[in-house]
């Protein structure tokens, strides 16, 4: 069965004479015809093409709805896993995100107790040696 018939996609029949549904596309100037003699040689078609034809309903006659829905229906269901495979995906891919920035931001909050704890030493010791009797300028000088 051909595959990527999406791209010069006419329309999808049920023809109740043969009994099969025909997808009608064109490459280039020719056109061409797929027959499909049972609904589960859908499931064989690739993402873009299912999603052709579940956006493009097959054509067919009045007294051929049920033969024809049968081809629709299993369209419709392969199109919903892959909608639905692509939406967990997707999941997977923002909670992977959420980890990543969740570890981010424990790393930045140790970061800065880590500098408090720093800070708090530097108060400390700066109230030592300001009661013994130094004062703070002599603690802030650079020598060069």
């Amino acid at each position: 069965m051909e595959h990527n018939f999406h791209e010069g996609f006419v329309c999808w029949v049920y023809s109740c004479m043969t009994t099969e549904a025909m997808i009608v596309y064109k490459v280039g100037n020719e056109s061409r015809d797929i027959h499909l003699y049972d609904p589960m040689w859908i499931v064989n078609c690739s993402v873009k093409d299912i999603e052709c034809l579940f956006v493009n309903k097959i054509g067919y006659k009045a007294e051929d709805k049920d033969q024809a829905l049968q081809f629709q229906k299993v369209v419709t269901i392969c199109f919903q896993r892959e909608f639905l495979k692509a939406e967990k995906e997707r999941k997977e891919r923002e909670e992977k995100g959420r980890i990543v920035r969740a570890t981010c931001v424990q790393r930045l909050a140790e970061e800065e107790k880590r500098a408090a704890k720093e800070n708090e030493k530097l108060r400390k010791a700066l109230l030592k040696n300001r009661s013994k009797g130094k004062n703070f300028s002599s603690l802030c000088e650079r020598r060069f």
